[in-house]
């Protein structure tokens, strides 16, 4: 029984340092989610654009994109998951800075004048 309880403890001890999907109460929902790690702005870029050019070829009919396993998935199922994905990584936060400090500097530069 000691045996069991020991390797109790060892799983949820990995299970707390785990850094995949990440859950917490969200009113009486659970809310999991989980993170994707990027060097830069650019790189939320360059992930966005390489998903839609996965949707483009998808719907361009020249390949299948779904596995196997996933038979009774359709094509266009397969697109609407990765188009929400992208709608997802959107920086929409970062644009919005980006527009503030457009406005702060288009400021300075009409004061300054």
């Amino acid at each position: 029984m000691k045996k069991k309880a020991k390797k109790i403890k060892a799983i949820k001890k990995l299970v707390t340092n785990f850094s995949g999907i990440k859950s917490e109460a969200f009113g009486k929902r659970t809310r999991k989610t989980i993170q994707l790690e990027i060097s830069s702005n650019e790189d939320i870029t360059d992930y966005i654009s390489t998903l839609l050019e996965v949707c483009y070829f998808a719907l361009d009919g020249n390949g299948i994109f779904i596995s196997p396993a996933n038979k009774h998935c359709l094509p266009s199922s397969s697109v609407t998951k990765v188009i929400e994905l992208i709608m997802e990584l959107l920086p929409h936060d970062q644009m919005h800075c980006l527009d503030k400090i457009s406005d702060v500097l288009h400021q300075e530069a009409q004061n300054g004048n």
